[in-house]
C-alpha cells in the first residue's frame, strides 16, 4: 500500500537543523549506483571535516567483506592538549558490504570540497582471503 503522505524536503531539513543545534549528529545521505568498471558510492555528511573521517576496509572469515567509514569525535572540549592528546570515540557512520567481485586492493576514496562529499570507488576484480587495510581519502 502506497502511502499518500507528502513530506516537503524543507521541513525535513529543518529538522534535521534542529537535531543538530539541540546536539544531534546530522544523518549521512549516502548513494549507491553500479557502473561498468565498478560500485560508486557517494556519502553527504553534514558537519564532519575530511581530516576526521576514517575508512577501513575488513575482509575476513566467513564472507563477511566489510567498508567502515566512522569518524573520531572529542569526547570533551580540551583546547589546551595537541591532537595526540585528546581524548576521542568512535562514531560509525556506516558500513557497507562489499559486494562479491570487488577488488577491494584498489578500492579508493575522494573527498570533493566543492561539493562537500565523499566518493568511494569500489572497482571490479576477484579477491579472495582474510584482509584488512585503512583506505587514505584524497581531496580534489
Amino acid at each position: 500500500m502506497e502511502s499518500k503522505l507528502k513530506i516537503p524536503q524543507e521541513m525535513l531539513m529543518n529538522i534535521d537543523f534542529i537535531n543538530t543545534i539541540n546536539g544531534g549528529m546530522s544523518e549521512p545521505a549516502i548513494k549507491l549506483d553500479r557502473g561498468s568498471e565498478g560500485f560508486e558510492v557517494v556519502v553527504k555528511i553534514p558537519g564532519i571535516e575530511v581530516e576526521d573521517l576514517q575508512l577501513e576496509v575488513v575482509k575476513g572469515k566467513r564472507n563477511s567483506n566489510n567498508l567502515k567509514l566512522f569518524h573520531l569525535l572529542p569526547i570533551f572540549s580540551q583546547d589546551n592538549l595537541s591532537e595526540e592528546e585528546q581524548w576521542k570515540t568512535v562514531r560509525f557512520i556506516n558500513t557497507f558490504v562489499i559486494p562479491d567481485g570487488v577488488d577491494i586492493e584498489n578500492i579508493s576514496a575522494k573527498y570533493d570540497d566543492s561539493l562537500r562529499h565523499l566518493v568511494l570507488f569500489l572497482p571490479f576484480g576477484n579477491e579472495q582471503g582474510d584482509y584488512h587495510r585503512k583506505v587514505d581519502i584524497e581531496r580534489w
